[in-house]
């Protein structure tokens, strides 16, 4: 699964996030614009719940906010929406 938020405000220099869900862990991509571009940094966790706690503590992102998207087609980049 994954899912991804525009930041109502930039949060140092990340202005978008996105929460992909794999099979050993979750990862957040951070994103220096709202466009649909690769991700500037990356962060990975043992739980969908501590990646998606991680965005509400440091950029504010509530439940509301995700948009849900398809998983990625095979060989295509986790990181990039198209």
């Amino acid at each position: 699964m994954r899912m991804y938020a525009l930041l109502e405000e930039p949060v140092e220099k990340v202005r978008k996030v996105m929460v992909y869900e794999s099979d050993i862990g979750a990862y957040v991509f951070l994103y220096d614009t709202q466009e649909d571009k690769s991700c500037i940094a990356d962060l990975w966790f043992e739980t969908l719940a501590e990646a998606l706690d991680h965005c509400l503590q440091e950029f504010n992102v509530i439940q509301s906010q995700w948009l849900v998207i398809n998983d990625p087609e095979e060989g295509e980049f986790h990181d990039i929406i198209r």
